[in-house]
């Protein structure tokens, strides 16, 4: 799975990377404001974390999520 997450975002045109990227930092933003965790679990974590890796090797500005604490 992880091995074909990573090649499926090193082939993705540079708008969709920074989309897909935009639209889950707004919502880790959207959950933080109503105290809700939608986007909180290691899988969504994951993404984002690969999404970010392709932007930074491809030099997209981007800003960073803040993540909510993780919960015990």
């Amino acid at each position: 799975f992880c091995l074909e997450l990573i090649m499926s975002v090193e082939r993705m045109p540079d708008e969709s990377l920074v989309g897909y990227y935009e639209n889950i930092r707004q919502q880790v933003e959207a959950d933080r404001a109503h105290k809700h965790q939608l986007t909180g679990g290691p899988t969504v974590r994951q993404y984002a974390d690969s999404l970010r890796d392709e932007m930074i090797r491809r030099r997209l500005q981007h800003s960073p999520i803040t993540w909510p604490p993780e919960s015990d």
